[in-house]
């Protein structure tokens, strides 16, 4: 009885997926027939590292030029910054498919530049409105990449998937 019951399921769902392709065709929607063609591929690590690093310096550049941002905050980003250049590497090397090595490059290659620029295009007036959101991120960026530098140096694999659940959480 029990197979009678799944194969008409079967038959069922077989039948609607051809109704609905069907409809889709005479809607004009075309279907593609070719298979699907594979993703380029990827960078090697030393080229996601220098592309990261290119970014950082180009940050730097961007917060060295702007009289007006502060040493104390210059300094903070720096510290990120050497973070980043010295936890990468290691993490691109011995975790290359873990989620938090995915996580830490997003902030090298685009949610610190990011954070920082945004900051940078404000007027005077709306950077001192800003400021503590502003320091308040980067104390939290700051925090993340020291941590994950501390849990690559120690090697605390346990620590990597709550670390990452939080940080796509975070600044995704």
């Amino acid at each position: 009885m029990t197979i009678i019951i799944a194969v008409t399921i079967f038959l069922a769902a077989v039948i609607g997926f051809g109704l609905v392709m069907k409809k889709i065709r005479e809607a004009g929607m075309k279907v593609s027939e070719n298979p699907m063609t594979p993703p380029p591929p990827s960078k090697s690590p030393e080229e996601e590292f220098k592309e990261i690093l290119d970014v950082l310096l180009g940050l730097n550049l961007l917060i060295r030029k702007d009289i007006t941002f502060s040493m104390e905050m210059v300094l903070k980003v720096e510290q990120i910054i050497d973070d980043l250049k010295a936890v990468l590497p290691a993490m691109m090397e011995r975790y290359p498919g873990e989620s938090l090595t995915y996580e830490i490059k997003k902030i090298g290659l685009s949610h610190l530049y990011k954070t920082v620029k945004e900051f940078l295009d404000l007027s005077e007036d709306s950077r001192q409105h800003q400021l503590e959101n502003f320091q308040t991120t980067l104390q939290s960026l700051h925090d993340v990449t020291h941590r994950s530098r501390d849990i690559v140096e120690k090697n605390e694999t346990a620590e990597f998937k709550t670390m990452a659940h939080f940080l796509a959480g975070k600044f995704s």
